[in-house]
């Protein structure tokens, strides 16, 4: 079974481990890449049987009236893909963005997510999940656009 939860302190060894066993082996860019997650963004983690299988990573844009929250990142650990992991991330994200802004007397009404224009499987798994492609940003990324997706609550 699949345990959506928030990262806490204790998390950053197994932030750091999926790091350097997922994106690089490199430790410096592993240990700030897990003290941003903890420290900087509100992270939620997929964890089976207390491994690390996926990620999600958001944030509040602009003032809590607009209600608006970036996806920052979101993954799923290779050996775990397809099992519905991403599309529980989100579903636990909204739900806690919500009560972050219901907390202080506000509304969600909007998530923003940029991502590179030629990720075909990031592009349909963000419209079956309810978003919509709403810009393109020539050359955002070094060998790609970038794209502006939207989903209003």
């Amino acid at each position: 079974m699949i345990e959506i939860r928030p990262a806490r302190e204790e998390d950053r060894n197994l932030l750091k481990t999926m790091y350097l066993s997922e994106v690089e082996n490199h430790d410096d860019r592993a240990v700030a890449f897990a003290e941003r997650l903890i420290g900087h963004f509100n992270t939620l983690l997929a964890l089976h049987d207390n491994k690390l299988c996926g990620t999600l990573t958001w944030d509040t844009r602009g003032g809590y009236d607009d209600g608006v929250v970036e996806l920052v990142a979101l993954g799923v650990n290779n050996e775990f893909r397809r099992q519905r992991i991403a599309t529980k991330l989100v579903e636990r994200m909204i739900e806690d963005a919500a009560l972050f802004y219901s907390e202080r007397n506000y509304t969600l009404r909007v998530i923003i997510l940029f991502m590179e224009g030629g990720n075909e499987n990031a592009r349909k798994f963000y419209s079956q999940i309810g978003f919509s492609e709403v810009a393109r940003i020539s050359n955002l990324y070094p060998h790609d656009d970038g794209v502006i997706w939207t989903r209003y609550l």
